[in-house]
């Protein structure tokens, strides 16, 4: 099969791709290239459709494709998400640095590159390439997300909160979003980081999980010594915690605004371990749901 038989294989692959129809695109693009082995546009596909597929193959479709054209940087971009993909940082990094080399403004190379070089332990280089993908794009929420992670890691909250609230106001229902800015404005100790754990209730709407957004704001008090503050807050956490997280909670903040009565109460360390474990649960939900 050649000619425009083939033409009308790789065309069919391309639209089956783009409708997010894998399996098909996968099994068009495989069928073309058994007379177009050495089309790297197709390659490229094969191992797209691969990757979409969960497929072990895709790293050696793109090795193929930059093999026969080697000046393409989307073909070296993909190579590299590709091995990053797999958890070979390393050769993922020297595939996107030749991406970058051959097209030093390409965005999404330098986000590619920053997040495997976070991936790596290299915080450093990680910050360089984001922001220089923030510059060429300042609403990349992938490279914002990235930086808040490599300026966190770092210890440079205010630049990670100043990161993490852009990508929050570039994506208002992302609830992990709100999260980071909600608890890197508790590390920084801000007057509004009791506002910002509250502004959970409406970024997710799962009722189950109102009560994280309650301990959040009672951690904030806590760290404030706004005991009375805390106290409503914990009653209003009681109504809607179906698990009994906010018992010990309570009891702590009660007897610390009316006295023990004769009850020894919960201690200050471990209040705060069942909050850092609650928005530690929170973040795990929403992470496993990305996933999914």
């Amino acid at each position: 099969m050649t000619g425009p038989a083939s033409d009308q294989l790789a065309d069919e692959a391309r639209a089956s791709y783009q409708a997010g129809e894998y399996r098909k695109a996968w099994a068009a693009a495989l069928t073309a290239l058994e007379t177009r082995p050495h089309d790297p546009a197709l390659l490229r596909l094969a191992g797209r459709t691969a990757m979409e597929l969960g497929l072990d193959d895709a790293v050696e479709y793109f090795q193929r494709a930059v093999a026969l054209d080697p000046n393409d940087p989307d073909g070296w971009r993909e190579l590299g998400d590709a091995l990053a993909y797999d958890g070979r940082l390393a050769e993922a990094g020297q595939a996107l640095h030749r991406a970058v080399r051959l097209r030093p403004e390409d965005t999404a190379a330098l986000v590619s590159l920053g997040h495997s070089s976070l991936a790596a332990g290299h915080r450093d280089r990680a910050i360089t390439y984001l922001r220089r993908a923030v510059e060429n794009d300042p609403e990349n929420l992938m490279a914002l997300q990235g930086l808040a992670a490599a300026y966190r890691s770092e210890g440079r909250l205010e630049e990670a909160l100043d990161a993490a609230t852009r990508v929050a106001s570039g994506s208002p229902t992302d609830v992990l979003a709100a999260l980071e800015v909600a608890e890197l404005s508790l590390e920084l100790g801000r007057t509004d980081a009791a506002a910002a754990f509250g502004r959970l209730r409406e970024v997710d709407d799962d009722p189950e999980h109102e009560v994280y957004a309650y301990h959040g704001m009672i951690e904030a008090e806590l760290r404030r010594e706004s005991w009375r503050r805390a106290l409503d807050l914990a009653v209003d956490a009681t109504r809607v915690d179906r698990h009994g997280g906010t018992t010990d909670i309570l009891a702590l903040i009660v007897a610390r605004v009316f006295g023990e009565a004769g009850r020894e109460a919960p201690s200050r360390e471990h209040v705060e371990e069942t909050l850092a474990r609650s928005r530690a649960e929170h973040r795990r939900l929403h992470a496993e749901a990305l996933v999914v």
